[in-house]
């Protein structure tokens, strides 16, 4: 699902790279760790913020990454210009896609999944994807906030079938993942690192 105006207008603004760098990649350095190199995937990169963050922080040699919007793909794109053969974009869908399995080492979702009506089938292609032992970093926005009765309608997001902390980790175990850590804020966000069982 798209984003809402309102959404485009966070995750264009010069703020959303602060918070993803100082919150977000944070948590999920601490703790995930470092990849010490390696072939990477984002799902939904938007403008391209967090694929600054995937070489930065966690030390990628190459990221592939993909978003719904295209317009967003640009935006990135153009971003990420300078690393030329390192990066490689394309428009695309999280619950189906177009690599052989076993391709990465990592996956990271910087809040991508709560826009997807069927998650847990992405969740599979996540799954699919990672090299066996691979590390999924995840961070997601939960069910009380994105159907809360304010919120929920400033934003475009599916309403049903919505997951809790508790929701998302069983549907991780299930899907074939070792959940490694979870830290949760409130009942609003939630970081997990989950590594494809070998």
């Amino acid at each position: 699902m798209k984003l809402s105006l309102l959404e485009r207008l966070f995750i264009l603004n010069p703020i959303r790279p602060l918070i993803q760098r100082h919150l977000e990649a944070r948590q999920l350095h601490t703790l995930g760790g470092l990849l010490q190199g390696g072939k990477v995937l984002e799902i939904g990169c938007g403008p391209g913020s967090g694929i600054d963050l995937i070489f930065d922080v966690f030390g990628a040699t190459t990221v592939h990454a993909f978003d719904l919007d295209h317009k967003m793909v640009a935006r990135a794109r153009r971003r990420q210009g300078r690393r030329n053969a390192a990066v490689q974009f394309w428009t695309g869908n999280a619950r189906r896609i177009p690599i052989p399995d076993a391709t990465y080492d990592a996956v990271f979702n910087f809040g991508a999944l709560h826009h997807v009506v069927d998650w847990r089938a992405a969740l599979a292609e996540v799954r699919r994807v990672l090299k066996p032992g691979g590390r999924f970093y995840c961070e997601e926005i939960l069910a009380h906030y994105i159907t809360h009765p304010f919120w929920g309608r400033l934003m475009t997001h599916p309403q049903m079938d919505r997951f809790d902390g508790v929701g998302f980790v069983a549907a991780l175990k299930h899907k074939g993942f070792k959940v490694r850590e979870v830290r949760e804020m409130g009942d609003l966000y939630i970081w997990v690192i989950a590594d494809k069982r070998r």
